[in-house]
């Protein structure tokens, strides 16, 4: 006789994972210029993919506001995308407000931007080279999050901000940085 063990939540953290990178399909990437936010030339393009009920997204919002003030003004441009039918534009307008969001945010009600741009989670971000014109990092914001409901006291690596300088600086690497966003689940089935 067979005994059922019950999955440890590791088990499900996993299976999931694993089931996103299925479900979103991966596409040929291409730039895209939002009416608020067209970048082009010599700049970079950060996408932030939130979600106004995803307690994540709600704590990268000063980390997100510091970095847009730091970058704005240095050809770094910042668009916020709301993966999810239930973020409407009324939602979404409420959330930059109550978090200070200066940034432009727009809905993704068909999840086009995240197909496109390979995103599985809010929050995580996608990166945008208008001088190579390509992707050039996907993934999170740093390490604050070790898995869902467990959050390191001082994060150790700054992914964005390091990608950000490292573009500044000239520097960066030919191929697509990618590190493991944590957070919440992009439905690709609604």
């Amino acid at each position: 006789m067979h005994s059922h063990q019950p999955r440890t939540f590791d088990q499900m953290l996993i299976q999931l994972i694993l089931l996103s990178l299925f479900m979103a399909p991966q596409q040929e990437v291409k730039p895209y210029h939002s009416e608020s936010s067209s970048w082009t030339g010599d700049s970079l393009t950060v996408y932030i993919f939130l979600n106004d009920e995803c307690v994540i997204s709600q704590f990268y919002t000063p980390e997100l506001t510091r970095l847009f003030d730091t970058y704005h003004s240095q050809k770094v441009g910042f668009t916020g995308y709301f993966p999810s039918p239930s973020s409407t534009p009324d939602r979404i307008q409420k959330f930059g407000e109550a978090y200070r969001l200066a940034f432009p945010l727009e809905g993704d009600y068909h999840k086009d931007q995240a197909r496109r741009l390979g995103v599985t989670v809010t929050p995580e971000v996608a990166v945008w080279d208008h001088r190579s014109d390509r992707l050039i990092y996907r993934g999170r914001i740093d390490d604050s999050y070790v898995r869902v409901g467990k959050r390191k006291l001082h994060p150790q690596h700054y992914d964005l901000q390091e990608i950000i300088d490292s573009w500044l600086a000239g520097q960066g690497s030919a191929e697509l940085e990618q590190t493991q966003a944590i957070g919440c689940f992009i439905s690709f089935t609604d």
